[in-house]
């Protein structure tokens, strides 16, 4: 038993201590945040704009955003970020992780844009039609009646598509970024072993993941105690 505490300990010294290692894991976690955040709210506002031009009474709007949406989902992550960094972007000076923000905001709104445009489908024509008829403007019409409806149906999918965005940021190793995977990885090679670095990461990933979902978790509720507030 003492000699497998040993070991045990040795590894821990090994993956994070020796060679002050768990700089490798710091620099992952803080480029993971970034990755993941930046690329969600940026994706964010795409996936508004490209809603917004599929909800458009003009054609071409209509077609282009079915284009663009249709591009960006069926390209795979890699392939997409591949073509960011070495080709769209290879000859400039933009630093890389600027290049995968943009590639990865593509690919999040691009979902977003489809959970958006479904959610607000959801809502029965009828009801803005009555908001109208109460003297509604269409912009109040839609904030008041449409949208309330429209985030309560996309809000769970919403958080999935964040944590399927973190996800997707553990392929940016293969483009010279020290994310979460990569310092594992990394870590791994000169320790000749994985299970510590691993299940850190896994760890840590869990964390994010399961602190982001009461984040949206807290959201909903404040939203229905406000529209409680505003019934009584």
């Amino acid at each position: 038993m003492e000699d497998f505490i040993k070991k045990i300990l040795n590894s821990i010294y090994l993956t994070f201590i020796f060679e002050k290692r768990y700089r490798f894991f710091l620099e992952g976690l803080g480029n993971t945040l970034v990755l993941t955040l930046a690329s969600f709210l940026i994706g964010t506002l795409f996936a508004i704009i490209l809603c917004a031009m599929a909800r458009s009474e003009n054609k071409t709007l209509n077609r282009l955003s079915k284009f663009i949406t249709s591009l960006f989902v069926e390209i795979p992550s890699m392939v997409l970020l591949m073509i960011m960094v070495y080709i769209i972007f290879g000859r400039t000076i933009l630093p890389v992780l600027l290049v995968v923000i943009f590639g990865l905001s593509l690919k999040t709104g691009a979902y977003l844009a489809e959970i958006f445009y479904t959610a607000i489908s959801t809502v029965s024509p009828g009801e803005i039609e009555a908001a109208r008829t109460l003297g509604m403007s269409k912009w109040q019409a839609f904030r008041l009646v449409m949208l309330p409806q429209a985030v309560e149906t996309a809000l769970p999918l919403y958080k999935n598509q964040f944590i399927f965005t973190m996800q997707e940021t553990s392929i940016v190793g293969y483009l010279a970024i020290i994310d979460l995977t990569r310092a594992s990885s990394i870590v791994s090679s000169r320790t000749m072993d994985a299970f510590f670095g691993l299940i850190s990461v896994t760890i840590i990933y869990f964390v994010i993941g399961f602190t982001a979902k009461k984040f949206f978790d807290l959201f909903g509720k404040q939203k229905h105690i406000k529209e409680e507030e505003v019934k009584v």
